[in-house]
């Protein structure tokens, strides 16, 4: 049997939590301010998301990074054990994040790299590899785009890529020749698989795992990049 997402068991085992304790409260069994409560520990939902998106795609680290800090600031604010306006500083943190993303890939990329890393925040970013022996890689996407040419590519049995997109978009071209699986967590935002299978059961095969928060992916087929235009 499939285990269920992790941020469907968080979510799901906090809504119960809650539920349990309204329903005791409401019997007068206990006594709480079920308001104060939400107020105080709301964060805790953001931490889960970002804890969950960070075990599902662990290799694109920064997006959940980022979430997990926000939460954390979030409650420590909401506790009162900080005296600072959490939005002061959530954009300097944003910017360490993806420095420490980029200094983590230094090196000029090429169209033959085997892996490919991209990190974009409030920017766009084509990348391509056109590597026949294609392993996959990392893409983060936070409030801008990121597009990757695969088209002309190729895996020898499987190979995964980490999506984290937030507020922006991923798009992957792949050729027809390749088996396709997307999955991961759709966080008001999702994904879209647009290939269509080949007939050979034993395709090379392209997983992709992606967290979408308010934002989204897509995978899709395009002409190899040396076809002729029809």
């Amino acid at each position: 049997m499939n285990g269920r997402p992790p941020v469907q068991v968080f979510l799901g085992t906090l809504l119960l939590v809650f539920g349990v304790v309204a329903l005791l409260v409401q019997l007068d069994v206990i006594t709480a301010d079920l308001g104060q409560v939400a107020a105080d520990w709301w964060p805790l939902v953001v931490i889960g998301v970002g804890v969950a998106a960070l075990v599902t795609v662990p290799r694109a680290w920064v997006g959940p990074t980022l979430v997990i800090g926000v939460g954390v600031l979030f409650l420590l604010q909401t506790l009162d054990l900080v005296q600072f306006s959490v939005w002061e500083i959530l954009w300097p943190l944003a910017i360490i994040l993806v420095g420490l993303a980029l200094l983590t890939r230094v090196g000029r990329s090429t169209e033959d790299d085997d892996v490919v890393n991209s990190t974009v925040m409030w920017w766009g970013s084509q990348r391509r590899s056109r590597s026949q022996k294609f392993r996959g890689g990392s893409l983060t996407a936070l409030m801008g785009g990121i597009e990757l040419d695969l088209r002309d590519a190729d895996i020898v049995g499987r190979a995964e890529i980490a999506v984290f997109v937030m507020w922006g978009g991923v798009e992957i071209k792949v050729p027809p020749t390749w088996r396709v699986h997307v999955s991961g967590l759709p966080l008001l935002g999702g994904w879209e698989d647009k290939t269509r299978p080949p007939s050979d059961p034993d395709a090379p095969q392209l997983v992709v795992h992606v967290t979408a928060v308010m934002g989204g992916a897509e995978v899709k087929h395009g002409k190899t990049l040396d076809a002729p235009a029809v």
